[in-house]
């Protein structure tokens, strides 16, 4: 199995038919970062993509979030009803799916962006938890955990042939993935989605700590905890088999990583009963 680092730089220098991040979710990234956005705001980013929008107010209306009355018709009236962090982490959601369905061969997509989505919202409350958010703010850490494995995305759409012969030689399903790339492709998906995401003009640390989440403890001091953060969402999801199958098992345990990341213990039980219902929500927005 050859392997692909020459050619993937081949196709990220051109370009070509590259995933491309939706400029809708820098523009309600950069929202995120003030601290006076609210509602008006976030309306105003979404006029520009009516679907987005609707994908939006059909979540407000689902069973999740539903109430007895009017059905919401306004952006306004979903805040008011799912709370503006709410609003604003699945309207980052909303956009990558939308934007980086794409093509896909291996991948169940729904089930995709649905870890993904969890694994972003775990990120995000751990990182209020132990995070530096003088460094990374939540919404930064959040967009960090969702993009961690658009590496597997490029892998399913450019090197089809390449990742079926890996999953087949793997055997155990169990096996962690991120090994056998490294060993087989000589470049894991890690370092293949931070080799894209340095064309989405993201701040660096997001390409960094998307590096490093399989191997968080051979990463830089200025992104190992995010790195490790983001580690210790996976491994909450695959705890509570909510995992994505084709990654395998993680390399550490959740217990040892969070004991690691200083999470009080009397949070833990609160986050993991938690996991389920984030997965439940990223699946609706997934669907």
């Amino acid at each position: 199995m050859s392997y692909i680092f020459p050619r993937l730089q081949q196709i990220i220098s051109r370009g070509d038919d590259l995933p491309t991040l939706p400029s809708i979710v820098l523009e309600l990234h950069r929202a995120l970062e003030n601290p006076n956005a609210g509602a008006a705001a976030i309306a105003y980013v979404l006029d520009q993509d009516p679907a987005l929008t609707a994908r939006l107010l059909r979540l407000a209306n689902s069973a999740k979030f539903a109430r007895p009355g009017a059905p919401i018709t306004s952006v306004p009236a979903a805040v008011a009803r799912m709370g503006l962090n709410r609003v604003r982490s699945t309207c980052v959601a909303l956009a990558v799916v939308q934007g980086l369905g794409g093509r896909h061969a291996r991948l169940d997509h729904q089930a995709f962006w649905a870890h993904s989505a969890t694994v972003a919202a775990l990120t995000g409350s751990l990182w209020d938890l132990v995070g530096d958010r003088r460094a990374v703010s939540t919404s930064d850490a959040y967009l960090v955990g969702l993009l961690h494995d658009v590496g597997l995305l490029v892998l399913d759409q450019y090197f089809p042939d390449e990742l079926g012969q890996l999953l087949q030689a793997r055997g155990d399903h169990d096996t962690p993935l991120g090994p056998l790339e490294e060993r087989h492709l000589g470049i894991d998906h890690g370092a293949v989605a931070s080799l894209l995401l340095g064309r989405w003009s993201l701040p660096s640390f997001v390409g960094e700590a998307v590096f490093h989440h399989n191997h968080p403890m051979s990463a830089p001091a200025h992104v190992a905890r995010l790195s490790t953060v983001i580690a210790t969402a996976e491994a909450m999801c695959w705890q509570a088999d909510l995992g994505l199958e084709i990654e395998g098992r993680p390399p550490e345990l959740a217990a040892v990583l969070l004991r690691k990341l200083d999470v009080p213990a009397a949070e833990v039980r609160g986050i993991i009963d938690w996991t389920y219902d984030a997965y439940a929500l990223a699946a609706e927005v997934a669907a």
